[in-house]
């Protein structure tokens, strides 16, 4: 007869993701991607697509129309 494990739950919400913090949390990210293959071919397909598309907003930020250059702020309205 198989054994029944309680189904493990993590909450990652009152972890800080800035410094040393986020990085543990990088490293187990890369630690689990090692093990798994599928999880590789995410954590890959992750970065190559967002490596595409901020070199997307870059050249668009570089070479676009005047008006895809403004700043928006929310905070701060600027009606002319």
């Amino acid at each position: 007869m198989a054994e029944s494990f309680p189904p493990v739950t993590i909450n990652f919400a009152s972890v800080k993701v800035v410094g040393i913090p986020g990085l543990s949390l990088v490293a187990i990210v890369v630690a689990i991607a090692f093990e798994f293959p599928e999880a590789r071919w995410l954590l890959v397909a992750g970065l190559a697509g967002g490596a595409i598309v901020a070199a997307v907003r870059i050249l668009r930020q570089r070479h676009g129309r005047p008006e895809t250059q403004r700043v928006v702020s929310l905070w701060h309205a600027d009606y002319h």
